[in-house]
């Protein structure tokens, strides 16, 4: 071979592995594309619409979570209202998660991811189905969360393609986690008199002059008797501060045997008004709220007509009785 036919040779090699390069590299850019673009990108637009969501956990009861005007509610609960954080969170996360990287498409591996649709409990997906107002269901896939970072792998229904997204989608499984667990959440600054009165006649009032004294002084406290501690009485009434329920129920499917062991009555420094009773049905007890006066709906969440069954140690705090705010004798 002369020496331009050796030449031509070089250059013909040259411009190949440069358009080989210039390929790789335009298909290493658009997979970059869309590796980072939103994983929900074509439902971005309408997101906003959704008016049910379906959860099904493996091994577990479907949860089914409904739009109701401006609310949401857990039908299966008799229409109770669904707990705005958890779903604002998990809307949220949908709307921002962006994929990372494509995995495989092989169905075979999508136990091992647990993204599989049947087999064992630990390799079933997370099945997530999203109905929307005037838009095509939509069904996903959760797996196993990423080994690297904070993301999870995941795919649509129907579709085999596995996806690494930058999110962990929390997602509440069972029907009670959906509930707004709220009853109460009346600041303790706001609480001028709380009295309690038992079913044997026992009673407990707790007062303050005014929002400056922080300590509530004990209406029946005679004077030869002491406290544990000067805020012994603080404790009953902080439960109201942040009171949430185990469980709720229709106060008609409760069906109360006997009159409540606790009735309570508890006034605001601006006259605001909450009264309520506690009742204890076999081992279990329950509060139920009746007239209300003053408070806004985020101070006193639960309604007159439902049953919340609290647990032990909150009607422990709850329930106090003089005795049990006095220095024990030796």
């Amino acid at each position: 071979m002369g020496r331009k036919g050796l030449i031509a040779l070089i250059v013909i090699v040259l411009l190949c592995v440069l358009g080989y390069l210039a390929v790789q590299r335009g298909q290493q850019q658009s997979t970059a594309q869309i590796e980072s673009a939103p994983w929900l990108a074509a439902e971005q637009g309408y997101l906003n619409t959704l008016q049910a969501l379906e959860i099904e956990a493996p091994g577990q009861p479907s949860v089914l979570i409904e739009r109701r005007g401006d609310t949401w509610v857990v039908p299966a609960k008799a229409d109770y209202p669904a707990a705005p954080q958890a779903l604002a969170e998990l809307l949220r996360a949908l709307r921002e998660a962006r994929t990372q990287e494509a995995k495989t498409a092989n169905p075979q591996w999508h136990a091992r991811l647990g993204l599989a649709e049947e087999g064992a409990a630990d390799e079933q997906a997370l099945r997530l189905k999203l109905h929307f107002d005037g838009h095509p269901d939509l069904g996903l896939r959760l797996g196993n969360p990423s080994q690297q970072g904070s993301g999870q792998l995941v795919r649509r229904a129907g579709e085999n393609q596995v996806w690494l997204i930058d999110q962990q989608l929390q997602v509440p499984t069972r029907e009670l986690d959906w509930l707004d667990r709220r009853v109460t959440g009346i600041p303790f600054t706001r609480i001028a008199r709380l009295a309690l009165r038992y079913a044997d006649g026992e009673k407990l009032t707790l007062t303050r002059a005014d929002a400056q004294q922080y300590n509530f002084a004990i209406a029946e406290l005679r004077k030869e008797q002491k406290l544990s501690f000067e805020g012994a009485a603080n404790g009953v009434a902080l439960v109201f501060s942040n009171l949430q329920f185990a469980d709720a129920a229709p106060l008609a499917q409760i069906g109360f045997k006997q009159a409540p062991m606790l009735q309570f009555s508890l006034s605001g420094f601006a006259e605001e008004k909450l009264e309520g009773a506690l009742y204890k049905q076999g081992e279990q007890y329950w509060l139920v709220l009746g007239e209300r006066e003053g408070f806004t709906a985020a101070e006193v969440s639960a309604n007159s007509d439902w049953a919340y069954r609290l647990e032990p140690d909150q009607v422990q705090r709850l329930a106090k009785k003089l005795r049990d705010l006095l220095v024990k004798s030796p």
